[in-house]
């Protein structure tokens, strides 16, 4: 027999075992030296068997591998090219997916070498993986939650590397993944999520909970910590309760967590839809609760501390009263002690919150103020966390023209700053709030026209809705534009 007879009988055999499955003939084909290359790159990794395998016994976890996951329901080889040791096969398969019955249908090419042996000593395949690679997605979810729930943290890295959802959702809980990963307190679970793009702000389907409430819940501090330092919001309030992560951390008893959330500046003066105060929802649970009384009144005494620290926070900055109450005097006196322009109201759940006196200044119509404060270096472009606006938007929104010269003429001032809550600009506050004099000094100085806001709106959609597309400043706008 001929070299390449041998060859032809040794791969036809071979591949009449593959489309039969006799795993046994199989490999009593290959020789013990078999290299079995079947492709693989960084688009294709989640097909499980995919890699350069060495001897009969790789070759076997290879099979077992795909096996695992997929039948083969229907398998052809369609021709074979012959040439010396060398084989060139062009097969067909049809695989279904034994969980999620996706099944997917390819041609493929293989390139065998038979040795002297009569065995296939190198066999490498040649295909498009896309419609596998789509096969083997396709519970991708669903093992990505249950490693999740299985506090699998290195079989998440590779469910996601494989293209796992890092914001997959269980329609069952309406928890997202590292919602449940934040319920179970699994801190490295979550840091594994989060860096691959899980959401920290999402809420779950059914009742509105944040990933930080459900880890308050859980009380792990670390897992509290880690979704805070990413950005959750502190006071994130769940729909259908109210319940702020702080209110749900006095109410599962974690006296360490209620700590840090009053550290970040948690509100204290904020209610549940049901109508109680976070006070009165907590005196609630002292009264009815029989177990862990003594975690609730170290979280009492937490609390109590806070609203000291508050109203201590309140009185010392003086800054902010002298410019509440517009004495000028007052507030160049103690900006000649060295006050700090800087320093921000303590967060009560008050008009206040986390402003500088710039701000304030700027919002209450205190221009003499202001121009001290400016002098005194005060940053002209210092964001509150509520709106997420600037001094400027402050000055706009409330028509106070004289104040917006000033803040227009400092240098460094944003003329832009696009404020958190709606995307607006101070131009589309002022047009907004019908304060042509002040939509006047912004244009006047520069400020753009074709930024839009969250709505879409850009200055002269609002203008005019405003003041109509007759008005001479609608018209002015529109030539810009």
């Amino acid at each position: 027999m001929s070299r390449s007879a041998r060859t032809r009988a040794v791969v036809t055999r071979l591949f009449a075992d593959v489309a039969s499955g006799n795993v046994q003939g199989v490999m009593d084909a290959i020789a013990p030296d078999i290299v079995f290359d079947l492709p693989a790159n960084e688009f294709t990794s989640a097909i499980p068997n995919l890699g350069v395998w060495r001897g009969k016994d790789e070759v076997a976890e290879a099979f077992r591998l795909r096996g695992a996951f997929a039948d083969v329901t229907e398998f052809e080889n369609r021709e074979i090219l012959v040439e010396d040791d060398r084989a060139f096969v062009v097969n067909f398969q049809r695989i279904r997916h034994r969980a999620t019955e996706f099944e997917v249908s390819f041609e493929f090419s293989m390139l065998l070498t038979v040795g002297d042996d009569g065995l296939v000593h190198h066999w490498k395949a040649f295909f498009d993986a896309s419609a596998e690679v789509a096969m083997f997605r396709s519970d991708i979810g669903d093992r990505l939650l249950a490693a999740v729930r299985g506090r699998e943290t290195d079989a998440v890295r590779t469910l996601l590397r494989d293209g796992a959802d890092a914001n997959h959702r269980d329609a069952a809980s309406g928890l997202t993944v590292l919602q449940t990963a934040a319920g179970l307190g699994d801190a490295k679970t979550v840091a594994v999520l989060l860096e691959a793009g899980g959401d920290v702000y999402s809420a779950d389907s059914r009742a509105g909970g944040t990933a930080l409430h459900k880890a308050v819940q859980n009380g792990d501090l670390a897992t509290v910590r880690i979704l805070v330092e990413a950005g959750a919001f502190v006071d994130a309030v769940a729909p259908t309760t109210g319940h702020t992560p702080l209110m749900d951390a006095l109410w599962y008893k974690w006296p360490d967590v209620v700590r840090y959330l009053l550290e970040q500046n948690a509100g204290l003066n904020l209610s549940t839809h049901y109508g109680f105060s976070l006070r009165e929802h907590f005196e609630y649970e002292l009264n009815v609760n029989t177990r862990g009384k003594d975690k609730m009144l170290a979280a009492d005494r937490l609390i109590k501390e806070r609203l000291k620290d508050d109203e201590d926070g309140r009185a010392a900055h003086r800054l902010i009263a002298a410019t509440t109450e517009g004495d000028t005097v007052a507030v160049r006196a103690l900006l000649d002690e060295g006050a700090d322009t800087e320093r921000r109201y303590p967060v009560v759940n008050g008009f206040n919150d986390a402003h500088t006196a710039l701000l304030v200044a700027a919002r209450d119509g205190h221009t003499e103020i202001v121009r001290a404060l400016l002098d005194a270096g005060a940053d002209v472009n210092a964001v509150e966390p509520t709106f997420g606006a600037v001094p400027l938007h402050k000055a706009v929104y409330n028509g106070h023209a004289d104040i917006t010269r000033v803040l227009v003429g400092t240098p460094g001032t944003d003329l832009d700053f696009q404020g958190a809550t709606n995307g607006y600009t101070p131009l589309h506050d002022a047009l907004w709030h019908g304060y042509e004099e002040c939509a006047r000094v912004l244009l006047a100085a520069g400020a753009r026209t074709d930024l839009t806001g969250h709505d879409g709106k850009t200055p002269l959609d609002i203008a005019t809705d405003v003041f109509g597309a007759g008005h001479a400043l609608t018209g002015e706008l529109a030539a810009r534009a």
